[in-house]
């Protein structure tokens, strides 16, 4: 897969004359020319995505200089992987994105093949950024500064080859999450042993500038063919979380059914020696379309909140032909209870509800619509009582013969999301199954589900049992409808509330 290559240079070779001083101007001109002009077929109305060419990675995410601040890896001249430059979203409250002008651009020698994933930090009433430079056959880890948090002055390598334990390849040494504790700043960078698997390593700081190698955080023997990407840290009292997202892991069960993974591990990081002692691991998001997901520093209220890249490698992307790829998930404040992680739609979601419907109970035998729950820029939820039913759940997008399912399995007590009959078909990889069925495991206490489902126009996000697993899927069909169905017997759904999402957008700002 094309996804990260090389790097060179220190901070205090950092004035060497760019390659190409125009670089982030022309992107900049190019996307100011374009913005805009991309086909609105299968566009969201409430996510950032890109607003032409190509988009992954969530990078940077945090509150920094009065605004939240989301970037990302971006190429804008094609609606496919390039060389990298950072995109750049800012926003009052997490659900409305304004564009601002490309934050980095592949122009100096030691990132000339590309700026790749990396983290932010404020400090001392600057924004810092952490990220990936490549150039050579190399991956380094560089620094940026911007006082006004628009335009950044890099400050050239600052975790570079020589702070390698000899054992990793500099080949394959990426994605730097930072993170403050006690005074001191860490980082943790994920990169490739000598043996071919994949390892997570940490790094200690006083500065942002200088930095020493603390140890390893992680390595476990499962990611022979790739490593383990975008590693992201949060705490929770006395538990720690690592999230990583690993290439090419073997599905367990019906877990890890993506060729690329996502997960996180609870327990403890040893600040002293580096090392993550995990407790237990859970896979982020059991569906379709969720990697790189990144948390932000804590917020201003202390909450953790966290996104991730609403896509998936080595699949084709239906809307590449409307000249647009990529977007980014609903963020999704996060909680630590009953010994897992709870993720939930940051709350200022709510005040972008409009044109509620309720309906406080109803049989469902066979298929039910109720009255004026039906379109494409939703959030619904609902109570799921199974009754007697072997399956029972929700369809949405339906219409024109194409409908993507939602449903409950008893027998199996599997989650199951089926967008097989989206009207859409997304070729895979060899190596991956299929692109059509994903499934999460979790019990129906007392025989009921809870259900809460985000739809945005090619976006499906599903919120089960109160947000303790959860499944995000892009659905490629033209159908607004909305229906629930049970089979095998009757089931009922109760407390069903639907809204419509309406964010409203200006012009995008250059």
């Amino acid at each position: 897969m094309q996804k990260k290559r090389a790097c060179t240079l220190r901070a205090d070779q950092s004035h060497n004359p760019p390659i190409s001083s125009d670089l982030l101007h022309r992107a900049e001109t190019y996307i100011a020319e374009r913005a805009g002009m991309a086909e609105e077929k299968y566009r969201h109305t409430y996510h950032a995505m890109a607003p032409v060419g190509w988009m992954n990675d969530p990078n940077g995410f945090c509150y920094a200089l009065g605004k939240y601040h989301v970037f990302h890896q971006f190429h804008p001249y094609a609606t496919s992987w390039g060389p990298m430059h950072w995109g750049h979203y800012v926003s009052d409250d997490l659900i409305r994105w304004e564009l601002l002008p490309p934050a980095l651009a592949p122009d100096m020698p030691y990132d000339k093949d590309g700026c790749f994933s990396g983290s932010a930090m404020e400090k001392d009433g600057a924004l810092y950024l952490l990220y990936t430079a490549v150039a050579d056959g190399k991956q380094q880890q560089a620094l940026a500064r911007s006082l006004d948090g628009v335009r950044f002055e890099k400050l050239g390598i600052v975790i570079g080859e020589d702070d390698l334990p000899r054992d990793c390849s500099a080949a394959d040494f990426r994605d730097p999450y930072v993170f403050c504790r006690g005074g001191k700043y860490y980082c943790l960078v994920g990169c490739k042993h000598a043996d071919g698997d994949g390892a997570v390593l940490l790094y200690r700081s006083d500065d942002l500038v200088r930095w020493s190698y603390v140890g390893r955080a992680w390595k476990d023997g499962r990611t022979h063919s790739g490593i383990y990407e975008c590693p992201a840290f949060a705490s929770f009292g006395d538990t720690d979380a690592l999230f990583v997202s690993p290439q090419f892991l073997e599905s367990d069960g019906v877990q890890y059914e993506n060729i690329h993974a996502n997960m996180y591990l609870l327990g403890r990081l040893d600040l002293s020696t580096g090392e993550f002692h995990r407790t237990s691991e859970h896979e982020a998001d059991g569906g379709f379309d969720f990697y790189a997901a990144q948390t932000a520093p804590p917020l201003p209220d202390g909450r953790i909140v966290m996104m991730a890249w609403m896509q998936m490698w080595d699949r084709s992307f239906p809307t590449a032909p409307y000249g647009w790829v990529g977007a980014l998930t609903l963020p999704r404040e996060l909680t630590f209870r009953e010994g897992k992680l709870f993720q939930a739609p940051v709350r200022e979601i709510e005040r972008y509800r409009t044109d509620a419907v309720r309906c406080e109970e109803a049989e469902v035998d066979g298929t039910l619509r109720i009255d004026g729950i039906e379109g494409d820029t939703v959030e619904l939820s609902f109570e799921l009582d199974l009754g007697a039913s072997a399956r029972a759940g929700v369809k949405v997008f339906s219409g024109g013969g194409s409908e993507t399912s939602i449903y409950y399995d008893r027998a199996k007590e599997l989650v199951v999301f089926d967008r097989s009959r989206m009207g859409t078909l997304i070729k895979t990889a060899p190596c991956e199954h299929d692109s059509d069925v994903r499934h999460a495991r979790i019990r129906a206490e007392g025989n009921v589900l809870q259900m809460r489902l985000f739809l945005d126009v090619s976006s499906c996000e599903v919120f089960l049992g109160g947000g303790e697993q959860v499944m995000t899927g892009n659905v490629y069909s033209e159908g607004k409808g909305i229906e629930f169905f049970s089979e095998g017997g009757r089931a009922t759904v109760r407390r069903v509330e639907k809204y419509t999402i309406s964010v409203p957008h200006g012009s995008p700002k250059l």
